[in-house]
């Protein structure tokens, strides 16, 4: 965060501030036809709750482009500590099949 202190909120937490989601749009053709699994992202929630930072920890590779590329867009309440809204940083587990 941009005062170097560092606040993480669980998953579950993050899931109940979503505003707007956005789902991942996968690419089409054989090789994402069979493709399942869970793409993990970290990333930080601003003040205003828009996605920064984002990144991809774990995940199948067809799948992590399509999965960050959706949850950019996500938007969030704000996180408020003692009231004000305040950066946190979190982890989301999203399960992705394309059977």
């Amino acid at each position: 965060m941009d005062d170097g202190i560092y606040i993480f909120i669980s998953s579950k937490v993050a899931e109940s501030l979503i505003i707007h989601r956005v789902e991942p749009v996968l690419p089409h053709g054989d090789m994402v036809a069979r493709v399942s699994g869970t793409v993990v992202v970290v990333f930080e929630i601003s003040k205003d709750g828009k996605v920064r930072r984002a990144m991809v920890v774990s995940g199948p590779k067809l799948l992590q482009s399509p999965v960050l590329a959706a949850v950019k867009q996500w938007t969030f309440k704000p996180y408020l500590l003692r009231g004000e809204p305040t950066g946190v940083e979190t982890s989301i587990q999203l399960t992705v099949s394309n059977f």
